[in-house]
């Protein structure tokens, strides 16, 4: 089992965490805020290893805090701080916060919020006075930690998300090599094939994540961003043909109709996998990854191959399911070289954004 590795990112992001905590506590010293652990806490929370992913947990944790400082407050008054106020508390702010969409991500931060007022206010302040500066603390460390995502060594979302398409390529390539290996050697490693289509899946739900990530950003997707989002629709494409590719892939009962048209549908999987690779790095380098030719000749010649064997009257010999689950492999074969064609075009723009 390989073990992890520290990229200069972590390095970075543990640095800049650290720094954005101490000088919040310098803050809460100078401001004389009573418990300013909560704003070191905030910072921690908050701190996200790109602006977009931090700066929506810093607009979660303020409304959180606000909605939770209100009505922990209101319990406080109304029902005193005994485990009637904790109930209705936390519970009332669940539902307001669940009656507002776009505030479920605040749930928690509302409820532990209600929480700290309820159940820690002191004789020495009102309830009134400890939930104003519960918010002042929280939205200081909030504070903090964005300016710091923004100013220190900032790290887009869009461009994770960029480089996250460059690694679906990457796994995408790694995957079809396995399902030709298996197609032209029964005895391939289903284990291998398993890790690699597991890889690529977690790949794709990073992607996912990240591509919400760059939308929350401040500034919003940039044009360079927009073209990988495209990018990242061809990436999805080529993955669900990939994936439909491989049922045939271990069908026995087709091993006869590939044997027929193999030397062009090797071909053709060898030439996709190396344009793969070849679109990852003009990607990953901003340019222009150039024409695709040898790609639109190998489908041609496998388009030659199965015109072929069709004069030749050969697939009315076999039965009909194998026929089509042979036709179907080939489709999700040529329909990866067509999103490939498609996003070689795409990528040719991120020389001029």
């Amino acid at each position: 089992m390989t073990a992890p590795t520290l990229s200069p990112v972590h390095f970075k992001h543990a640095i800049k965490t650290a720094l954005a905590a101490v000088s919040t506590y310098a803050l809460t010293v100078l401001f004389g805020l009573p418990q300013g652990y909560w704003a070191v806490i905030s910072v921690i929370i908050v701190m996200q290893n790109n602006l977009g992913s931090s700066y929506q947990m810093g607009i979660n944790r303020i409304i959180g805090t606000a909605v939770g400082a209100i009505l922990g407050a209101s319990c406080m008054a109304l029902l005193g701080s005994g485990a009637m106020a904790l109930g209705v508390g936390v519970g009332l702010t669940i539902l307001v916060c669940a009656y507002f969409i776009h505030l479920h991500e605040s749930f928690r931060m509302a409820g532990l919020t209600a929480t700290i007022i309820i159940l820690l206010t002191n004789q020495s302040e009102t309830f009134v006075e400890y939930a104003v500066f519960r918010f002042l603390e929280i939205s200081l460390g909030v504070a903090v930690a964005l300016a710091f995502s923004a100013l220190i060594w900032p790290s887009r979302a869009g461009r994770q998300f960029k480089q996250g398409v460059v690694k679906a390529l990457h796994d995408e390539a790694a995957y079809y090599s396995i399902l030709l290996a298996c197609r032209i050697s029964p005895d391939c490693d289903m284990h291998e094939e398993a890790a690699t289509r597991k890889q690529l899946e977690a790949t794709r739900e990073a992607n996912h994540a990240l591509l919400e990530e760059a939308k929350k950003e401040p500034a919003g997707l940039s044009k360079q961003d927009h073209i990988s989002v495209s990018l990242f629709n061809f990436t999805e494409r080529i993955a669900e043909h990939l994936l439909s590719m491989e049922s045939a892939v271990h069908n026995d009962d087709l091993e006869a109709l590939h044997g027929l048209v193999a030397k062009e549908m090797d071909l053709l999987a060898q030439t996709t996998i190396t344009v793969m690779t070849r679109i990852a790095l003009a990607i990953t380098q901003d340019r222009d990854p150039g024409p695709i030719d040898d790609l639109n000749r190998a489908v041609a010649a496998a388009e030659e191959g199965l015109s072929r064997i069709r004069k030749q009257h050969v697939l009315p010999t076999y039965d009909l399911e194998p026929v089509m689950r042979f036709f179907s492999y080939y489709y999700n074969m040529r329909e990866v070289a067509v999103e490939l064609t498609g996003m070689a075009e795409r990528a040719a723009l991120l020389e001029a954004a």
